[in-house]
């Protein structure tokens, strides 16, 4: 099999998919190892872990479930590009949030917790965005849902992890706001918070 036949091998395409989707499912099982170093400070995070992990639990699932149960909502776009382009946003997505994570080192948590030493950090991706971590989370679903080809798979996918993130960044912001005070601000006006130009 030469390599344009591969890349448009329906079974290369599926493997290829599916393996980046464990591929994130393991980067976000690795992340949240990593709190089991948790140091002293504040816990502010008013739920918002546990909203996280419910809506994008639920968007994902019946992303998955959508083809199933509403066929008529299938994507009427090219199988070939489209799989390819989710795979890649997919990837593009672990990228970024795996950035940001090693960025913050141990001052990153996945709960708004503020460390009794806790460092505003401004370099790396964070010197365009103030939440990068969240980006690549919403670029990586978003490529999962459009791999699935049915447009309430996308919709689900994306409003599960859409919504709970809008959440956390406000809760994160004034937490974020209250312990550096001037410094945040400053850095505020000069980044987006996750999607330029929109947000």
């Amino acid at each position: 099999m030469s390599f344009a036949d591969a890349f448009s091998n329906p079974d290369v395409i599926r493997n290829a998919y599916f393996t980046s989707y464990w591929a994130w499912i393991l980067m976000e099982i690795w992340i949240f190892s990593r709190d089991v170093r948790k140091g002293s400070g504040q816990k502010k995070d008013r739920g918002t872990f546990i909203l996280i992990c419910v809506l994008i639990t639920a968007g994902i699932t019946l992303a998955f479930w959508a083809p199933h149960l509403w066929p008529q909502a299938k994507m009427a776009l090219p199988m070939l590009p489209r799989v390819w382009t989710a795979i890649t946003l997919i990837w593009a997505g672990i990228f970024l949030r795996s950035w940001a994570v090693l960025t913050l080192g141990r001052h990153f948590r996945t709960s708004v917790r503020i460390l009794d030493d806790h460092k505003l950090v401004t370099s790396g991706p964070y010197r365009v965005l103030r939440h990068p971590s969240y980006t690549g989370g919403l670029i990586t679903v978003f490529g999962v849902g459009l791999g699935l080809g049915n447009w309430i798979s996308l919709a689900a996918a994306f409003a599960g992890i859409f919504i709970s993130y809008s959440v956390r960044i406000l809760v994160e912001e004034k937490a974020l706001r209250e312990h550096f005070g001037e410094a945040f601000e400053a850095h505020a006006k000069r980044t987006w918070a996750v999607l330029p130009p929109l947000w």
